[in-house]
């Protein structure tokens, strides 16, 4: 498998994964729970704001039709500092991953997984239009000012991104703030595509 989208896997890598693996896309576990997560008893200071985060996602029962129709998926992961995931530098590490799996989608498009769709971590308004009062594709109902790289959030779709660390043989359990101050402390990122 991974031989076989080793030019995948290979382009993954060059714009910047640290890590990334072919998966077998029934392994991917989607949870209602966790996309309700998103306006819970903790409502994330980013729903609504943008076009790839819920209310606006078709959650997780448009996920498992997409899964449905592909066979295997490309994971991707970003390893760093802990004290930079709990830094200002933070959504510079989460627009690369945007940029990695939008890459690696628009690369699997041109070699005929067509239906093909990333996936990534964060919100594409916080990310990309932090400088913009409002996300227009929801305000305008018009073209997202970067569709070239902002990538719906793995959160808003109740993928369990533990459980798909895991299928990659990678440590799932993400570090703590408290961890921030051992500087020999890593965290990662991950995003995903489902090829089709």
């Amino acid at each position: 498998m991974q031989k076989q989208y080793g030019h995948l896997t290979e382009e993954a890598l060059k714009l910047g994964a640290s890590s990334c693996k072919v998966i077998a896309s029934g392994e991917i576990q989607v949870k209602d729970d966790l996309a309700a997560l998103c306006n819970g008893e903790y409502t994330c200071p980013n729903f609504g704001l943008g076009a790839s985060c819920p209310p606006h996602v078709k959650g997780p029962g448009q996920f498992r039709k997409w899964q449905a129709l592909s066979r295997y998926s490309i994971v991707v992961k970003i390893e760093l500092p802990t004290s930079v995931m709990f830094s200002n530098e933070r959504n510079g590490v989460m627009r690369l991953l945007h940029q990695i799996v939008a890459g690696v989608e628009q690369k699997a498009i041109e070699t005929g997984f067509k239906k093909s769709k990333a996936f990534a971590g964060g919100s594409c308004k916080e990310l990309f239009c932090e400088d913009q009062a409002n996300c227009c594709v929801l305000t305008e109902n018009g073209p997202c000012r970067h569709i070239e790289s902002a990538r719906p959030s793995m959160s808003g779709f109740g993928i369990d991104v533990t459980k798909l660390m895991a299928s990659c043989g990678w440590q799932g359990q993400k570090a703590e703030e408290s961890d921030a101050a051992d500087k020999q402390s890593s965290s990662w990122v991950a995003g995903l595509v489902l090829l089709a």
